[in-house]
């Protein structure tokens, strides 16, 4: 046989890796299972690595591979240091999991790429233009995102499967201009309790992290709020569904915002207030039966607890109801959970393109209709095998369900 097709990629890019990974030349050759004279020939430009031979040197400089088809090393001082919404507090000083740090670089370096295509392919990426400050009106600014990303009630109400309306939501956001991945599948799990997502506020083409663990109602909330930490240009990490009250008081400002943000968004005010099951209720708190808060959670397609919130937020409910359903539910969730882990991965297509989004994906692909990418940067980008590439082409391409 030949020798094998080598992968595309730059000396210095290759260099940058390995010295970011704080390894020897002696050491990575060790880890990668090659000579060190060979891997001194690949950063010198005379040689190259297989693709088979870049998977084993991205595994070992634990880095993403669509990393080092860059045309040349990022510049991580120019990647902005995450807020840590959850380690704010004096008794909350562990770091991140390997994993979940390898998901925020990962994320970082995944922006990177994209841009680098758009520049490729000599287009502009396109521009998420609103802006927010802690101070503004959660309920002013949620109107001028659900107005600037064109979801009406009518839209919304239609969707009724959660699943269906957390891809519509994400997609939407996408296509204004947000990079959107999610961590799931066999090869991207980060325990929900670490982290529910994150959000790398740079722009253009700010990317949000969502946690694919968690319900997709539960995602959807996320997705909002992190969009919130967009909108005020915090780079940050959060996972608690409420701020604890440890937190300081700005960045507690902060947490609250988002979260009124997202409710309000997907929740708006006078649409929930003109429901007849509302009417009914009007004037003061009421209580609710589990058959009308499901009723009005899937007609928006959010989970209970952040319905019951909502409507505690507007005056239709008590806060007593809400804690107690709260705990009602988690205990629910987490039987849910422990059942669904029972039923193992979707195709691989399917978790590759859920993790990387429609939007990242379909942006790849155009670079190598255009010519302007190779078949082998290509499934690099994509992190998979070149022989993966058509079948992902096939579900990126396909219309939603």
């Amino acid at each position: 046989m030949g020798e094998r097709l080598k992968a595309p990629v730059e000396p210095a890019v290759l260099a940058w890796g390995r010295k970011s990974a704080a390894l020897s030349l002696a050491e990575a050759a060790r880890k990668i299972g090659v000579d060190e004279a060979r891997l001194e020939a690949w950063e010198a430009g005379t040689d190259a690595p297989t693709i088979p031979q870049l998977r084993k040197l991205a595994t070992a400089y634990k880095r993403p591979l669509a990393v080092f088809f860059l045309p040349e090393p990022p510049n991580e001082l120019g990647f902005s240091a995450l807020r840590d919404f959850r380690r704010l507090r004096p008794d909350q000083r562990q770091p991140f999991s390997p994993q979940l740090a390898y998901e925020i670089r990962a994320a970082q370096e995944r922006r990177a790429v994209a841009l680098g295509v758009f520049q490729t392919l000599g287009t502009d990426p396109p521009v998420f233009d609103l802006t927010a400050r802690v101070t503004d009106d959660p309920e002013t600014v949620a109107r001028r995102v659900r107005e600037r990303l064109g979801i009406t009630i009518a839209r919304q109400t239609g969707w009724r499967d959660p699943a269906k309306g957390f891809r519509a939501w994400r997609e939407t956001i996408e296509g204004a201009g947000v990079l959107v991945f999610v961590l799931g599948g066999a090869h991207h799990q980060v325990p929900l309790e670490e982290v529910r997502g994150f959000a790398l506020a740079d722009r253009p083409l700010p990317v949000i992290v969502v946690n694919g663990q968690d319900r997709p109602n539960g995602r959807t909330f996320t997705l909002l709020h992190e969009l919130g930490h967009v909108l005020l240009g915090q780079t940050a990490i959060a996972n608690d569904p409420e701020p604890d009250a440890r937190l300081p008081a700005a960045a507690r400002r902060i947490e609250l915002f988002c979260n009124r943000l997202a409710a309000a968004a997907l929740m708006p005010r006078d649409a929930l207030l003109a429901e007849p099951l509302l009417a009914a209720k009007a004037g003061r708190p009421a209580q609710w039966s589990d058959e009308e808060i499901e009723a009005l959670a899937k007609r928006y397609a959010v989970s209970r607890e952040a319905l019951l919130l909502r409507l505690v937020e507007v005056g239709r409910a008590d806060q007593a109801l809400y804690q107690s359903k709260r705990a009602e539910y988690e205990r629910q969730y987490a039987a849910d959970a422990e059942a669904a882990n029972e039923g193992g991965f979707a195709p691989y297509k399917y978790q590759v393109l859920s993790h990387l989004g429609r939007g990242f994906a379909c942006l790849i692909l155009q670079g190598y209709y255009q010519d302007r990418l190779s078949l082998s940067a290509v499934a690099g980008y994509l992190g998979v095998q070149a022989k993966h590439v058509p079948a992902l082409e096939q579900a990126a391409f396909a219309r939603a369900s």
